[in-house]
């Protein structure tokens, strides 16, 4: 509030200046004045006429426009009453240079046909002028909240809905896990303790790096690595993954939890649901803030049926769309094989 009452009063200031400085400069050269009287007699007409016709007649109008374009839009009511305001502050303003600037300010000047056609006319021009001026301001004014008031609301509506994808992802990362661990109870094997261990850990990193918006993709591969780890050890040598990275900035930041997914998809339809040997290749790249990343499994085509609308994907596809500006995710089938792909700017963010 306080910045908009130091604009308005930073306008009409300007305005003033600029009103007493025409003025001035037609007394000038119309009369035999001194500059000083000039000047002064300028500053005191255009500040009278400033304070008891301009100001009123301007802020009457935003009250009109205000009524009857926000609370109760009519269009012809407002054109009637904008209308009315300007002539009748026109006359107003006539009024006061007949009947006060000519018997004191104006005394010593010669001004004739102020009462006349051409002196309405101009005075009626002059009152269009800042009106139309003050009127333009005032709706750039709003427009520009407005669209500030709608970029505020539309990054609160998209960050709740990313912390409800969040939300989602999580307790599905758990979800899994949590099989892998009864998997292994049930065996009672010796590598449960390990597993929860390394849960523990990978449940720290869900509940506080993936609060943040953006994470260094050094913490997103050391999950990634421990994630792996996790369920490998569920698996007997029949599993093998070959995974290669190449990173030129541990530094970077991307969003958390974007690498899991294409990794939990790999284990959820390849490795579980077959008794072959499964291999799972993943590959890393990142330079110069330029993202490759792709990962590759091999399944039973007569045993895996890959859920295209599950949480998984689908919700990470949603995030990307929320959170970056450049980015492509590919999947398809081939030769036995499921293969995801991830292309990604780390600078369009949006």
């Amino acid at each position: 509030m306080q910045k908009r009452w130091v604009k308005h009063v930073f306008f009409w200031l300007a305005y003033h200046s600029f009103e007493v400085y025409t003025d001035f400069l037609w007394m000038l050269n119309q009369y035999n004045l001194s500059v000083w009287e000039a000047f002064k007699m300028s500053f005191i007409a255009e500040t009278i006429i400033l304070l008891a016709i301009k100001l009123p007649m301007v802020y009457i109008m935003f009250h009109f426009l205000s009524k009857y374009t926000v609370e109760r839009p009519n269009r012809w009511k407002l054109i009637f009453s904008l209308s009315a305001v300007l002539i009748l502050f026109s006359i107003l303003a006539q009024l006061i240079i007949v009947y006060l600037f000519l018997p004191t300010i104006y005394k010593d000047v010669d001004i004739v046909e102020t009462l006349a056609f051409q002196g309405i006319i101009n005075s009626f021009m002059d009152k269009v002028f800042i009106a139309c001026l003050a009127i333009a301001l005032k709706q750039m004014s709003n427009s520009q909240r407005l669209r500030e008031r709608e970029d505020l609301l539309i990054k609160e509506k998209l960050k709740t809905e990313l912390n409800l994808l969040k939300s989602q992802i999580n307790p599905h990362f758990l979800f899994n896990t949590l099989n892998n661990i009864y998997s292994l109870a049930r065996k009672k094997s010796d590598k449960t303790p390990e597993v929860v261990l390394k849960l523990s850990k990978l449940l720290r990193f869900v509940m506080y790096e993936t609060k943040l918006q953006y994470i260094s993709i050094e913490k997103e591969l050391d999950f990634l690595k421990d994630y792996i780890e996790l369920h490998k050890i569920r698996y007997d040598d029949r599993l093998t993954i070959d995974f290669k990275y190449e990173l030129d900035d541990l530094n970077a930041q991307i969003m958390p939890h974007i690498l899991t997914p294409f990794v939990e998809n790999a284990f959820k339809h390849g490795a579980s649901q077959s008794t072959d040997a499964i291999l799972i290749t993943i590959e890393l790249k990142l330079f110069q803030n330029q993202l490759e990343y792709s990962v590759e499994n091999s399944f039973e085509p007569s045993t895996v049926e890959y859920e295209e609308n599950g949480i998984g994907l689908k919700n990470l596809h949603r995030q990307l769309e929320l959170m970056y500006r450049v980015y492509k995710l590919q999947t398809n089938k081939e030769n036995h094989k499921y293969i995801a792909k991830l292309s990604l700017d780390l600078n369009q963010k949006i």
